[in-house]
């Protein structure tokens, strides 16, 4: 269960180093890691069912990560998507 959860952070903490689109993909990206704190969430109060949702939005996010690293390669389009991203996590409601 830690593994999956520890795992599920790394890649989202990686997509948002490697960049993106930016209105859309972002929010792909801001839905996906609202999804993975909900379910840290509900596996720190016990709830061991997350496992196999853990393991489905874990292999969601590698697939994302491989497009939006093939289809923003360059520096600045990383540097733009990064900060698009950043600023919609902040936004974003994630727990409620």
């Amino acid at each position: 269960m830690k593994k999956t959860i520890l795992l599920i952070t790394l890649i989202s903490f990686f997509m948002v180093s490697c960049g993106g689109s930016i209105e859309s993909d972002v929010a792909k990206l801001v839905d996906l890691q609202c999804q993975a704190m909900g379910l840290q969430k509900k596996a720190m109060d016990g709830d061991k069912s997350v496992m196999e949702q853990g393991k489905k939005l874990a292999e969601e996010m590698q697939e994302l990560t491989k497009e939006f690293e093939k289809k923003y390669a360059n520096d600045e389009q990383k540097e733009a998507f990064k900060k698009a991203a950043e600023k919609a996590m902040k936004e974003a409601d994630c727990l409620k």
